[in-house]
């Protein structure tokens, strides 16, 4: 639910018109999601979604967890409201100018994957759950054209060093954290998610539960202005103070925080 953050960001660049200007559009777990509405010049529809349709016990329930289910639910985002309740035009997203890269973790391997090329609407769709698939709160890695995937959060959860390996020089990124991640694991993360993250992978496990290291790494580079390669400039854009809970469902709250990210970005280029 933090990305509502960037969801109002790309509601910002969507406003100025600067949906093509950009040469390839990167997307990271929620933020994929937001970029395909963004290339399908839908960015202000597609903020909705978080204080309209996903803040309900329908999409987030803990009590799913006694039945066996998962926190999240994956398939009803995608499958009702992506394709039904606030349709993505996924046609306009194949044909964008600028095409759209979904970061993901390839289990297997434990490295991120970058997942693009889309040939049909249900690959696409295929690819956003993939990469969004939260370990454990979302279920199991989802498959998709024969490999098995989790969220991109576990390997690049700011997708800068991709952007950098394709051979940007310039990269705008939108950030839903104010800094740093805290130092200390919930006690979700240390009880439930990771050891079922262990069953899948040890290494991605080790890497969620101290992943607030090379989050601090890599913002310290944006922060620098440039890429964790050195290979491109780059500028971050984050609403300071501002922290949104990963399962946060108040509407007021979100809806606060979608337009603090749109008039971050507007008072960025203004």
């Amino acid at each position: 639910m933090r990305g509502v953050i960037s969801a109002g960001m790309v509601s910002g660049l969507e406003s100025l018109g600067l949906t093509t200007a950009f040469d390839v559009v990167y997307g990271s777990s929620a933020g994929a999601i937001s970029a395909a509405y963004f290339l399908a010049g839908q960015a202000a529809l597609g903020t909705t979604i978080y204080y309209e349709d996903i803040n309900t016990r329908q999409f987030i329930s803990c009590a799913r967890l006694a039945s066996g289910g998962s926190i999240v639910d994956l398939g009803f985002l995608v499958d009702d409201v992506i394709r039904r309740r606030k349709p993505l035009d996924l046609e306009r997203v194949l044909a964008s100018p600028s095409p759209l890269a979904v970061l993901a973790t390839d289990v297997a391997s434990a490295q991120s994957a970058v997942l693009r090329g889309f040939s049909t609407p249900a690959e696409l769709l295929s690819a956003l759950r993939a990469g969004a698939t939260m370990p454990a709160i979302a279920g199991s890695p989802w498959p998709h054209q024969g490999r098995r995937y989790l969220d991109a959060a576990l390997s690049e959860p700011i997708p800068v060093r991709a952007a950098e390996a394709d051979g940007a020089t310039h990269v705008l990124a939108l950030l839903t954290r104010p800094g740093p991640m805290p130092w200390r694991t919930s006690v979700l993360d240390r009880w439930y998610v990771g050891p079922r993250l262990r069953r899948w992978s040890p290494i991605l496990a080790d890497r969620y539960l101290n992943r607030g290291d090379s989050y601090a790494e890599i913002l310290a580079n944006i922060d620098a202005g440039t890429g964790p390669l050195g290979r491109a400039a780059v500028l971050g854009l984050r609403v300071p103070g501002l922290l949104v809970d990963n399962l946060e469902r108040d509407a007021d709250t979100l809806r606060h925080a979608a337009a603090s990210g749109r008039d971050a970005v507007l008072d960025a280029f203004k």
